[in-house]
């Protein structure tokens, strides 16, 4: 146990360093972080007048109303949100690595290869997508009356913090695939194009075409599935199928980790 206890704090403070390192960025170079900061914002404010123009015609999409898609667009603003700050950029930055053959740099220090690959930096960058998530959730919730039970809100909290492990674990998995193939960017970013099904309610979408966003690339479980439960439009064992589907992919995710680092061949070999 003391070990463990060890070893934990020695990560959170070499997390702490990095992200002091990733503050003076930011500071460095204010007027790109500002111009960064403020692109997130004009992509939400373009959805938004994209969404309200299909609710001219209509009242409901597949059951939800414009307020509903609200919630569900902020929720999903949310778990990116902790996506793009926190591991999106060094994944990146991690699959050009292995293109360019300064991977090496990472196999060569002492700490954990694919800790350092996931959370070596956070992108501060991100804050206009705070600014999106904090107003897009308030003016929503104000909007909508949610009835919900403390099982149900925990059950939300819990399919949640799964959507946003599953983000990380396929993102990684992708990411992962550098080390196989080449040009590894492009199944990273059909994974960025795929994440719009879930800004919009799975009911309109085919029997079929649902069953595989839930259980083959679970795309749902992202935002979907949490505010549904929230809504009271899906069961609350559906938080356990999110836990069963995180445990699946990070198995996953860990195969072609360790398959791929056994077929990497250095720069120097």
């Amino acid at each position: 146990m003391k070990p463990l206890v060890s070893k934990f704090w020695r990560y959170l403070k070499l997390y702490t360093h990095f992200i002091k390192l990733s503050v003076m960025e930011v500071v460095i170079y204010r007027a790109n972080s500002l111009l960064l900061g403020i692109t997130p914002i004009v992509w939400m404010a373009t959805t938004i007048i994209f969404i309200s123009v299909i609710f001219r015609g209509t009242k409901e999409i597949g059951g939800w109303s414009f307020w509903e898609i609200m919630l569900l667009l902020g929720i999903h603003e949310l778990i990116f949100l902790g996506t793009w700050m926190i591991f999106a950029d060094n994944l990146e930055k991690f699959v050009q690595d292995v293109r360019q053959g300064t991977f090496d740099r990472v196999l060569i220090r002492p700490a954990n290869h694919r800790f350092l690959v996931s959370f070596s930096s956070l992108d501060f960058t991100s804050i206009g997508s705070l600014v999106n998530t904090i107003v897009v959730l308030s003016v929503s919730l104000s909007h909508l009356t949610i009835e919900t039970s403390i099982t149900q809100f925990l059950s939300f909290l819990v399919s949640l913090f799964c959507g946003w492990l599953l983000v990380y674990f396929i993102y990684f998995s992708l990411s992962s695939l550098s080390l196989f193939f080449v040009n590894a960017e492009t199944f990273v970013d059909w994974l960025l194009e795929a994440t719009d099904f879930d800004r919009y309610p799975a009911d309109i979408y085919s029997n079929l075409f649902r069953f595989f966003l839930l259980f083959f690339l679970p795309i749902l479980f992202f935002a979907y599935v949490p505010t549904a439960i929230l809504l009271n439009k899906l069961p609350s064992y559906y938080a356990l199928l999110g836990v069963v589907m995180v445990a699946w992919f990070y198995l996953i995710s860990t195969l072609i980790w360790r398959a791929g680092l056994k077929k990497y061949q250095s720069a120097s070999s």
